[in-house]
């Protein structure tokens, strides 16, 4: 019975996007912002483009946001503190605290009220992310490069005795949830459940397709996650150790500390947040190179220009296409009106194509001077793992260039993961050599 309901569910949900697309598309002279066309999945930057050229501020009727891909408003809007990430202040929150009530999810609901710094906004942001970057200042970052070459060629000699290997799974995916857990001090055998929960947290976050089925399963991974961390951090508050939680627990500000749940929230998102950037970043950044190979060669024979390449890579094939900020209050904006609560989409894949930010956009090219993206996003809240993140993928790049410099490709066009908010592979099979 209750399958067929949410069959039934589900086709009418169907239903009305189809409408709604439809509705869109007599409004904007025939286009709609369609998030489930292949067209889409496979391009999302012409459809981005063809939103920038028609409005300042787009409103797709489908998706319920307004939509900015010019670099200059996503840039204002990040900074700006006329609008806000928490999404608790707006109606938003009522739908929401009343679906986990009745879904009964009492840890979410908790977590709800109670969020990381990346659904904060000052001050309550700053002073978290005050206390955090104890634990993420670049010296200690940088001093982790021979533990992160080392797990990188641990991972690939996993691949030795075979002519092709799906890079995701033996590099992309491990290695930053390997570095994430031996920064938190966590067990390595934990490390399997950790990229499990990660990944089931994702269903329900910009995916396409969520089902019943997987919408539970990323609830359940966030709740179990919290229940992991909640037991980490409580037995180890009388002797915290020298690692990043144990950096979480004593940090201290003019007698300002973390609470318990702050801890948790900080956890969870560093694990998350830290783990599937890194991974789509190694895999679109390797992608974009094997549909450019004359700038693939060059680049594999000049290490010098890794790291604008990955600054590049970040522009081009960001791993992250967009975040959500609301309106504070009544607003009048790029010459509309805006009601508090507003929902806009920041597409940080659009601003960073738009050509007035960078000139061809759409060309790649790794000697590119003065890229301009907003990857690791802009303001008070820029990414606070930015530097491991690139620092992880240049030395993943250096060390499958030293070791695989015939590389190829298999699959010419794998298939994109159906996420419009976090863009990437599942699976990208490489020919060793």
């Amino acid at each position: 019975m209750k399958n067929n309901f949410i069959k039934i569910r589900n086709y009418l949900y169907l239903k009305a996007f189809k409408f709604l697309i439809g509705f869109e598309r007599f409004s904007n002279n025939g286009f709609a912002l369609n998030i489930l066309s292949t067209d889409f999945i496979d391009d999302p930057y012409s459809t981005y483009s063809s939103m920038r050229s028609k409005k300042k501020i787009y409103y797709s009727s489908s998706t319920f946001l307004h939509w900015v891909t010019n670099m200059e408003y996503v840039q204002d809007m990040l900074r700006n503190k006329d609008f806000s990430v928490d999404d608790r202040k707006y109606s938003i929150a009522k739908r929401r605290r009343k679906e986990l009530i009745k879904d009964g999810r009492e840890i979410m609901l908790d977590q709800f009220d109670n969020p990381s710094i990346l659904k904060l906004d000052p001050p309550d942001h700053s002073r978290i992310r005050k206390l955090v970057s104890y634990g993420f200042t670049n010296r200690y970052i940088s001093s982790l490069e021979s533990e992160i070459k080392k797990t990188i060629n641990e991972c690939l000699d996993k691949t030795h005795d075979e002519s092709s290997f799906d890079l995701i799974d033996a590099l992309a995916k491990p290695l930053p949830a390997i570095v994430i857990a031996k920064m938190m001090g966590l067990p390595n055998e934990d490390l399997n459940q950790f990229q499990k929960w990660s990944e089931d947290l994702l269903l329900e976050v910009g995916g396409i397709t969520s089902s019943e089925i997987q919408r539970k399963k990323a609830r359940d991974a966030y709740e179990e996650l919290i229940r992991y961390f909640e037991r980490i951090i409580l037995e180890r508050k009388d002797n915290p150790g020298d690692d990043f939680i144990g950096k979480l627990i004593q940090a201290e500000e003019e007698g300002d500390k973390l609470n318990v749940k702050e801890m948790f929230g900080t956890c969870l998102l560093l694990l998350v947040a830290g783990h599937e950037t890194t991974t789509r970043l190694i895999g679109n950044g390797l992608f974009t190179l094997f549909k450019h190979p004359e700038q693939f060669n060059h680049l594999k024979n000049n290490f010098d220009l890794i790291p604008n390449a990955i600054e590049e890579m970040l522009r081009f094939e960001p791993p992250v296409h967009a975040t959500v900020r609301f309106a504070h209050d009544d607003m009048i904006y790029a010459g509309k009106k805006f009601k508090r609560g507003t929902a806009f989409a920041i597409s940080i894949a659009g601003a960073n194509r738009d050509p007035l930010a960078n000139k061809n956009p759409n060309e790649f090219d790794i000697t590119r001077e003065n890229i301009k993206h907003v990857s690791f996003g802009y303001g008070p809240h820029m990414c606070i793992g930015a530097h491991l993140a690139r620092i992880e993928t240049k030395l993943a790049f250096e060390t499958m260039f030293d070791r695989f410099p015939d590389m190829k490709l298999i699959d010419k066009n794998p298939e994109w993961g159906k996420n419009f908010i976090f863009r990437g592979f599942d699976h990208l099979e490489i020919k060793a050599n």
